[in-house]
Order: structure tokens, then C-alpha cells, then sequence
């Protein structure tokens, strides 16, 4: 049937089919793995006939992930050759990237075999150029063009050879001018000689993620893409991973560049607003905002009207100081925002009236749909929940309340019950995730030295009541544990499912059930407690 529609609505019913097309590097062999149904859908599409072939091939290959199963780029290198160079021309979306459990970085102390600075800076970049300048070279007859990249995501957790986004004749992604989306991921101990990037090269920028940034020239690479783009920034994503570290960094530095009084909060007053002191900076695009492990003390009254809280539809918080007087500020102008996600990690001891400036700062959102939080005990749970039951449009909730430190397994399921009796008037909850911090999840299992899949008997107490006729009439899937950083401590969390009148754990052939898990592992992902830092391979059974 679809041989037969005209081909412009077949390239338009096409280009509605998410494709993401991963090739990885397994025991010496390339292998090409559909991750996602919508992908393995196109490459059936291409074997019915040569006219869907010449209509799917180019949605096939327009958004391609390159990963290798360690911290190898001789793999990745490997996989970007096994892709035929006449395709070359579809390629709109690039990423590199080496899933969070694989990596070896500078600082992991768990590797036999470290890769020193210079190491990290050499050898991947002799690397990088055969990986790019293989279809970019004379095989593809210049079918690689100009400008074709829209999308390029450096997903490897270490430091960026600077070939690749330097502003030199040598860079890499130089003649790539209309790339809209940037990601980056890289190591928080780099060298400062290592890594030049230069986002102002990229006009059409739009989307910017920014994982690890430490080094001076990282934040002025950032503030000179703020003066230059920020008004067209649509999404921004900035991780510093360690305040206190970055602010070091870029002091001294500074110190050393300049005689200038020094600036009360550096990364708010000299990076973000890089304009002159009675002209301020204002984000007016900005649509999605996350931003982990900065400091809005001293700047905290800046924020609201930098960041267009207003107009928001994304905002998350997660280890940022001086995150509640931002709240105050945007619940105190007595203007409605338009956030549909909210997402805030408070990992220190707040004030008594913590819980009363979040819940303020939820009733100015009256179209928000997710809702996650993590915060420190105490928490007024009771005000929390009767603040909750009134946001109509709420579709998504997580709430984890951490214990002290030397027992962060979420305590007291035999209260949760009592707790979330109120929320028997949302029928329709239908997943619930219970969290648990992976790291004393791991601690748990080798103290008790048992099988992992047996989470604590609270949990099983608390799931004889969820699925019981007392508890939530309509949930389907209850999952226990940490699903944080591409499922890092997965081996040690548990779901379980409606059977009957009681429950059982999920099975592969549970297809719905898995498809409801896999479309909200964004929320069951939401609030980590630990850095993907402090993660290590010990981690695992």
C-alpha cells in the first residue's frame, strides 16, 4: 500500500518515523542495532521495493549514534566505516558516545589502565580525524556537503580533542555552520591546554547541553555563545558537576588575566550577562532550562528575568545553591508561569519553610504536568500531597525524600501507604516508581551478601497494598530503585506488576508493560542523587 501514495506524502509519513540508527563495535565485529521499533520499521520499509528504498534510505540515515562498548575510539573509528560512504550525503544528526558504565576516564580510580592528559588529547585526536575524514574524503565523492549537520552530540564523558569544536583550519565541524543542536559531555579534570571550543562558529545554534564544563576557556567559550546567541537559544543544559571546583578554577585564572574587582557570583555576573553593567541580559527564547550544581547566591534576583522564568515550559534544578530564593522571587511577583515541567534536587538541609516556598512556587503553575523532586528530611509530606491533589493537569510525579546520608535507601514503606491514600482520588496513576539511591542499593547487596533482585521486604508490604482494592486502583507497573545515568543500577532494581489480586515481577514477554516502563524512563531517570562522576564499575554484580 505505501508503494502506491504519492511520494510526497510518503516522504512526509516518513519523516514522522523517529529514527536513530546505532552502530556499536562487539568482540571485533560491527554490528547494527535497532534500538527503537521506529528504526527497524524504516529498514523494512527499504526491502520492499526499490522505490520505497530510494524514499526511506535518506530518513534512515539521517540521524546516526556511534558507540563502541569501552573507552576505545579505534572502535568508533571502526563503525563510522562500516557505513557505506554513499550515504554519507543523509547524515543530518552525529553523536559519538560510550555508555556511562563504559567510560574510562582521568579520574577513575577503579581502571587498570589510565589515560594520562596528554594521552586523552593525542592519540583520540590521530583518531577523530580518520573518524570524520572518512566521509569527508575523497570515497565520497563529496557527498558529505557543506552545512549538512544539524545535530552533532559528544556523549563520551571525556575531554575534547581540539580538532573538533576549535575554531583553527583544523576543526573538524568548521564547514558545518547550520548545526542547531550541540551536545556536550566531557570530563571535569581536563587539562586546561586540552579541549579549545568555540561555539560562536555555529550561527543557527538553538540548543545548547553542556556537561562538565570546568575550565576557564570553557566558561568564556560559554560567554562569548551567550553574547552572540542567546537571545535564539531555545533549550539550555550546563553542568558544572562540582561548584566549588569551577569557581576555583575560573578565580585564579581570572586573577592571573585581570586587575577587576572580583565579581560576587562569577558565573552569573561575568558569564551568563556579559553585557554592560545597566544593560542586562535576558534569554527571551528560552523554552527548556536545566541546571545542575551552580550558584545563585548573591545573584539569586538576577535569575528570574534572565532565564524568562515566565515563559519557561522546562525547569530543573537539581544541586543548585540558592535554588529556593530563585522560587521566592517567581512565586513573590504574583504572575503565573507557564511551566508544564518542573524538576528540583535539594541534596542539603533547607529552612522550616522549604517545603512552603516549593509548594507556592507548584500553585504559580497551574499547566504543569511533571513534577520531580528530590529533597533532604524533614518534609511535610501532608502539605506536599494536598498541594499535589490540586494541579489538575498533573500527569507525571516523582518525590523521593532522602534520609541522612548513612541510610539513603528510601526508609518507612509502611507509612507510604497512609501517605499516598489521598492521591486514590487520581485514579488513573498507573506507574509508580519507589526510589532508592543506587549506591546504598550496592551497599546493601554485598553487606547482605543475596540475590539484588530481592529488594528490602518493606517494599513487598507496600505493593501488597498498592495493588490491593485499598490502594491505587488503576496502577499497572510499580518500580523500586535507582533508574538514573542509561540505567546504570539496573541489575538492581526491581518491577513489579498487577497479578490478580496481588502482584508479580514484570517478564520479558510482558511487551505492553515494558512499552509503558521504556515511554517514562525519562521520569523513573529524574532526580539522581549521585554524579555520573562517582560512578564506577563496581557498581555492578
Amino acid at each position: 500500500m505505501l508503494d502506491t501514495l504519492p511520494l510526497e506524502l510518503l516522504n512526509m509519513i516518513l519523516s514522522n518515523v523517529s529514527s536513530e540508527s546505532v552502530l556499536g563495535v562487539e568482540s571485533g565485529l560491527i554490528q547494527l542495532s535497532s534500538k527503537i521499533t521506529s528504526h527497524r520499521d524504516l529498514k523494512q520499509i527499504c526491502e520492499v521495493c526499490t522505490r520505497l528504498w530510494d524514499c526511506a534510505t535518506p530518513h534512515l540515515y539521517r540521524c546516526l549514534v556511534f558507540t563502541a562498548a569501552n573507552s576505545s575510539f579505534a572502535e568508533l573509528t571502526a563503525a563510522v566505516k562500516a557505513i557505506p560512504t554513499r550515504y554519507a550525503k543523509y547524515i543530518r544528526e552525529l553523536e559519538l558516545r560510550i555508555p556511562i558504565h563504559h567510560r574510562a576516564c582521568a579520574h577513575c580510580w577503579c581502571c587498570d589502565e589510565l589515560w594520562s592528559v596528554e594521552d586523552d588529547a593525542s592519540v583520540p585526536e590521530e583518531l577523530l580525524c580518520d573518524y570524520f575524514e572518512g566521509i569527508d574524503d575523497e570515497r565520497t565523492y563529496g557527498e558529505f556537503l557543506d552545512d549538512q549537520l544539524r545535530s552533532f552530540r559528544w556523549n563520551l564523558g571525556q575531554c575534547i580533542p581540539d580538532i573538533t569544536l576549535s575554531s583553527n583550519e583544523f576543526s573538524l565541524l568548521r564547514k558545518q555552520r547550520k548545526i542547531e543542536s550541540l551536545i556536550i559531555h566531557t570530563d571535569i579534570y581536563c587539562d586546561h591546554g586540552v579541549g579549545s571550543v568555540d561555539l560562536v562558529q555555529f550561527p543557527d545554534l538553538r540548543s545548547l547541553s553542556w556537561k562538565g564544563l570546568n575550565k576557564y576557556s570553557d566558561f568564556e567559550c560559554l560567554k562569548d555563545c551567550i553574547r552572540a546567541h542567546g537571545n535564539q537559544l531555545v533549550s539550555l543544559t550546563l553542568d558544572l558537576v562540582d561548584w566549588y571546583r569551577a569557581k576555583d578554577i575560573w578565580t585564579d585564572e581570572f586573577r592571573r588575566q585581570s586587575d577587576e574587582a572580583m565579581p560576587d557570583n562569577f558565573l552569573v555576573q561575568r558569564i551568563m550577562n556579559p553585557k554592560a553593567e545597566d544593560e542586562k541580559m535576558i534569554l527571551q527564547s528560552l523554552k527548556y532550562l536545566d541546571l545542575s550544581a551552580i550558584s545563585f547566591e548573591i545573584a539569586a534576583i538576577d535569575m528570574p528575568v534572565l532565564f524568562n522564568t515566565e515563559s519557561l515550559r522546562t525547569l530543573k534544578l537539581r544541586k543548585c545553591i540558592g535554588s529556593l530564593k530563585w522560587l521566592e522571587l517567581v512565586s513573590s511577583s504574583g504572575k503565573l508561569t507557564e511551566l508544564k515541567s518542573f524538576e528540583l534536587v535539594l541534596t542539603n538541609c533547607g529552612p522550616i519553610n522549604t517545603m512552603k516556598t516549593i509548594c507556592n512556587f507548584i500553585e504559580r503553575a497551574p499547566k504543569l504536568e511533571i513534577l520531580c523532586l528530590m529533597l533532604r528530611r524533614p518534609i511535610n509530606w501532608e502539605s506536599l500531597i494536598n498541594t499535589i491533589c490540586r494541579c489538575s493537569s498533573l500527569t507525571r510525579l516523582v518525590m523521593h525524600g532522602l534520609a541522612d546520608e548513612g541510610n539513603q535507601i528510601l526508609g518507612g514503606e509502611d507509612h507510604k501507604a497512609s501517605q499516598l491514600q489521598i492521591l486514590q482520588a487520581r485514579s488513573l496513576c498507573k506507574l509508580l516508581h519507589i526510589r532508592a539511591t543506587g549506591k546504598a542499593m550496592v551497599s546493601m547487596y554485598y553487606s547482605n551478601i543475596r540475590d539484588p533482585s530481592f529488594p528490602p521486604l518493606e517494599i513487598y508490604k507496600f505493593a501488597k497494598w498498592a495493588f490491593s482494592a485499598d490502594g491505587l486502583p488503576n496502577l499497572t507497573v510499580l518500580a523500586w530503585g535507582d533508574f538514573s545515568h542509561e540505567g546504570h543500577y539496573s541489575e538492581h532494581n526491581d518491577l513489579l506488576c498487577r497479578c490478580g489480586t496481588g502482584y508479580r515481577r514484570l517478564n520479558p514477554s510482558d511487551i505492553s508493560l515494558w512499552d509503558l516502563v521504556n515511554d517514562n524512563m525519562d521520569m523513573l531517570a529524574a532526580c539522581p542523587f549521585a554524579e555520573f562522576t562517582d560512578l564506577s564499575i563496581d557498581d555492578f554484580m
